[in-house]
C-alpha cells in the first residue's frame, strides 16, 4: 500500500501520466487518466500532500512564512508518489 492505496492501482495510473520539457527547463506533467483509474491516484496525491503541508506548518515563521506554494506542495506532492510506488 502506497499512501493508502494499492501500489498496483497506482502504478497502472502512471502509465497515464508523461512529462515534457518546459521552454525554461522545467518539466510539464501531462495526465489524462480515465475516470475508473483516477480516483486512487487522486487519493494517494492527496494524503501525501497532506502530509507536506503538516510538514510545511512546521516550518512557518515570521520571517520566513511559508516554505513553498500550494503548486510546489502538489508537485512534490506528485514526485512523491512516483518514488514511493516505484521504490521496490
Amino acid at each position: 500500500m502506497i499512501a493508502g492505496e494499492s501500489r498496483g492501482d497506482l502504478l497502472h495510473a502512471l502509465t497515464y501520466v508523461s512529462t515534457e520539457s518546459g521552454p525554461d527547463g522545467s518539466y510539464i506533467v501531462n495526465g489524462d487518466l480515465p475516470p475508473e483509474v483516477a480516483p486512487p491516484f487522486i487519493r494517494a496525491i492527496m494524503r501525501i500532500e497532506a502530509e507536506l503541508l503538516l510538514h510545511d506548518a512546521e516550518q512557518v515563521t515570521i520571517d520566513r512564512g511559508e516554505p513553498r506554494t500550494p503548486e510546489e506542495r502538489r508537485a512534490d506532492a506528485f514526485l512523491a508518489l512516483a518514488l514511493r510506488v516505484t521504490d521496490t
